[in-house]
């Protein structure tokens, strides 16, 4: 099994859902009736379960950037969908749906003031003839030093060809089956120790061949039906822990015997807009190893 490179102090950008609300619809997961039904507990519930999510992060040892919030960009706290980032570079997310893009403006500059804070050291733009979704399609993979990227029902394939040019590094390219498996940090989950968390459902033959073909047995867990429901593949591995929504004991019981402490956050209420823990933020600071060609 591959071993973990020793990295910096984690940091993660996320976003405070002063603003969140299921108010549209874009993904099959969104049902704005559901919230509307119930909305001041959710609201609630909303901003102590982010609140807990942040605690837990800054226990793990990490460093949180935080960008403000913006009114009528309620998916804006989906930190995770506004860039792919390595080695310093970002790569601004194109978003699909015009229900996001208004986003756009406000990471572009808010990237650029983390340029200018030291943190990067170059911030570009999607092309716009490419439709790409941040690290939400695009899983940087440290122990293979290599990306995985999903198109499809969010970002298209002609992106990874792009993203591979951009950061120099192998992407590997997965068609996503299902509208509800719509990215790829909802499907699949690269851990520290060479081990890859999937939903095989959520790709078709073809990306599952890919996956089978390239990952050893012994390094692959693939979630049921409920834990992938329960967005265990939105996971974040930050050190030893795992830090997710919820998960099965079963599942539980296979993390901690490959070493990992397994972190449940109270971000259920994030689902009711197809998120949970990774869509919540984005990892600024991932380095890849020197290439010795």
């Amino acid at each position: 099994m591959p071993q973990a490179a020793k990295v910096a102090k984690p940091v993660y950008l996320m976003c405070a859902p002063e603003h969140f609300e299921v108010s549209y619809i874009i993904n099959p997961w969104m049902k704005p009736e559901a919230w509307l039904n119930n909305e001041i507990d959710l609201k609630d519930k909303t901003q102590s379960g982010w609140q807990k999510l942040y605690e837990v992060f800054q226990s793990a040892g990490t460093q949180i950037e935080l960008i403000k919030p913006q009114p009528n960009l309620p998916d804006m706290v989906f930190t995770a969908n506004s860039a792919v980032v390595l080695d310093g570079k970002a790569l601004l997310a194109n978003f699909r749906y015009k229900e996001r893009q208004g986003e756009e403006q406000h990471f572009s500059k808010h990237f650029q003031l983390l340029k200018d804070k030291g943190l990067l050291s170059a911030v570009d733009k999607t092309p716009a003839n490419l439709i790409q979704e941040g690290a939400g399609d695009c899983l940087w993979d440290d122990s293979r030093q290599l990306f995985w990227a999903g198109y499809g029902p969010r970002s298209s394939k002609e992106s990874t060809a792009y993203l591979q040019d951009y950061f120099g590094k192998e992407v590997i390219a997965l068609e996503l089956a299902t509208p509800r498996f719509y990215h790829a940090d909802v499907s699949i989950s690269p851990l520290n120790s060479g081990t890859i968390v999937y939903y095989p459902a959520a790709f078709t033959k073809e990306a599952q061949k890919e996956i089978l073909e390239r990952i050893p047995a012994e390094d692959l867990i693939a979630v049921e039906d409920e834990d992938a429901h329960n967005f265990v593949c939105n996971l974040v591995n930050v050190n030893d822990k795992i830090i997710l929504r919820q998960c099965s004991s079963r599942l539980k019981e296979i993390l901690r015997d490959r070493g990992f402490k397994v972190i449940e956050a109270p971000v259920e209420v994030f689902a009711l807009s197809g998120g949970s823990v990774c869509c919540l933020t984005l990892r600024l600071n991932w380095r890849s190893k020197p290439s010795h060609k």
